[in-house]
């Protein structure tokens, strides 16, 4: 085994590969540091200063409500609430403190990830390789845009429980299980996800039973889900059958080019609808699945890939029905899937007989890496705030939430032509939405056509009684017109 060694000290090679990925996440991360608050980041820290501090009223407000604490909401992420409030207790406004804790959440989850992939017996050369294309590669970006990113936390509960399984440490395991599916709705596929690693091991019928321990702590999770948050968009049985059979092999394909090829990513990208040829489609993904089998790598490898790969996806699907979109970072716990399989046929040249052929896996996973970095810095450069988040998000088509927040930054900042330019559009696709109405008056009457806007703020008003920020905002209209020149008596 050669052992690196700098200025004549050798590093055993338990310290130089963890010290190596971790070095590789900050490496291709580190400009987020300098990033504000942005995406989500508002939103949660509104919701926690609504009751600041380790109160009780606080944290049971976390596990009692959506993690937004806004009516409407589908997201049950008590943990993450709990963390936004710990790190506010200790960093208040400064981002910088947030974005590190995020950061090195993600470092922690690729070294998670080379440890995991050795406890489950892939090779050395693998599960090295595996973790540094983990770390680097882009699609995670927007968790770390935002300073209050809950996936890499999500996932760092969720490696370390997988871990502490296969090394027979049940019953910590088991413990971290709770937090584990109150950090994210998605991981309530943990216990598929154990049995699949026992699948692999070849010690599924032994151990088995330890994953129904966790079936409990899901059903109580997804019960007070039920009871705590909105439910999400309805969608019956068969427009879920219909998703899976006609958009959901374009959506693999969608994803697997996005790891892959990480250029364009986007925070909110619309979801895939189905196309006249989604015959096609699933011919072709089922073609796909059925020859990776084919592919020189043992099947257990395959199967075990292919499994994870689908286990993951599979919470994304009554997310992209319910919210209609698509996130980039959704198929990054999918990644190390196809990292697997991609090294595993790389690592195959090792065994030529030529030196130049031997050295092309390490050196196309060095370039790799180095290139997912290069792109991971800039897309801190074309997407670190949120106002170019939103122009990039809307570059080609409208996206009607995302041209509304970016008014509201253009109203705030005193850019009233700005905002009205991107709000009208709004106004007009959608006629019942109060917001954008809101929005859009308040920046005609900032641009000084104060009658126009006071005559649409008094039919909002009307349609919207119940709305706070619309009566507000009407009720101070009213002062002013009340004591504009020529407007007493009227």
């Amino acid at each position: 085994m050669k052992i690196p060694v700098f200025k004549g000290l050798a590093l055993p090679e338990k310290v130089w590969k963890p010290v190596l990925i971790a070095a590789l996440c900050f490496a291709a991360f580190w400009p987020t540091l300098r990033t504000g608050f942005m995406i989500d980041d508002p939103f949660l820290l509104r919701a926690t200063r609504l009751e600041p501090g380790l109160t009780l009223k606080g944290v049971v407000s976390d596990f009692t409500e959506n993690v937004h604490k806004e009516p409407g909401m589908i997201y049950y992420r008590p943990l993450l609430g709990l963390m936004v409030r710990l790190e506010y207790a200790a960093w208040g406004s400064d981002a910088a403190g947030y974005h590190a804790v995020t950061l090195l959440f993600h470092a922690a989850n690729a070294v998670l990830l080379f440890y995991l992939l050795g406890a489950l017996g892939f090779a050395p050369g693998v599960a090295l390789g595996a973790a540094c294309l983990f770390a680097v590669n882009p699609v995670i970006i927007d968790d770390l845009l935002a300073a209050t990113g809950g996936e890499s936390m999500a996932n760092f509960f969720l490696f370390s429980v997988l871990l502490l399984y296969l090394k027979d440490k049940w019953r910590a395991a088991w413990l971290l299980a709770a937090p584990t599916l109150f950090a994210k709705e998605s991981n309530v596929m943990l216990p598929a996800l154990l049995l699949l690693c026992y699948a692999y091991q070849g010690r599924l019928r032994k151990d088995w039973a330890k994953a129904l321990w966790l079936l409990p702590l899901c059903a109580g999770f997804l019960t007070l889900r039920h009871l705590c948050v909105a439910s999400p968009r309805e969608f019956t049985a068969p427009d879920t059958a219909r998703f899976l059979f006609t958009v959901f092999p374009r959506v693999v394909f969608h994803y697997l080019g996005v790891l892959l090829a990480p250029f364009g990513l986007e925070t909110w990208p619309r979801a895939l609808t189905a196309a006249p040829y989604w015959g096609l489609s699933l011919a072709g993904g089922l073609a796909a699945a059925a020859a990776l089998f084919l592919l020189p790598v043992r099947r257990r490898v395959t199967a075990f890939c292919l499994g994870w790969f689908l286990l993951v996806m599979a919470p994304r699907v009554p997310a992209i029905l319910a919210t209609r979109i698509m996130m980039d970072k959704w198929v990054f716990l999918a990644s190390p899937a196809v990292f697997i399989l991609l090294l595993t046929l790389l690592l195959k040249l090792r065994e030529h007989r030529l030196a130049w052929v031997r050295a092309v896996p390490p050196a196309a996973a060095a370039a790799l890496c180095f290139f997912w970095a290069a792109i991971a810095h800039s897309e801190v450069r074309l997407r670190g705030s949120d106002e170019k988040n939103y122009l990039w998000s809307i570059r080609n088509t409208p996206h009607s939430f995302v041209s509304y927040r970016l008014g509201v930054i253009y109203l705030q900042t005193g850019r009233i032509p700005e905002a009205v330019a991107v709000l009208q559009p709004l106004v007009r696709d959608y006629p019942f939405q109060e917001d954008f109405h809101n929005a859009y008056i308040m920046a005609l009457w900032h641009s000084g056509r104060t009658r126009e806007a006071w005559a649409l703020m008094q039919d909002l008003a009307r349609r919207c009684p119940a709305s706070r920020a619309i009566q507000e905002n009407a009720a101070g209209m009213r002062a002013r017109m009340a004591n504009a020149p020529g407007q007493q008596g009227k």
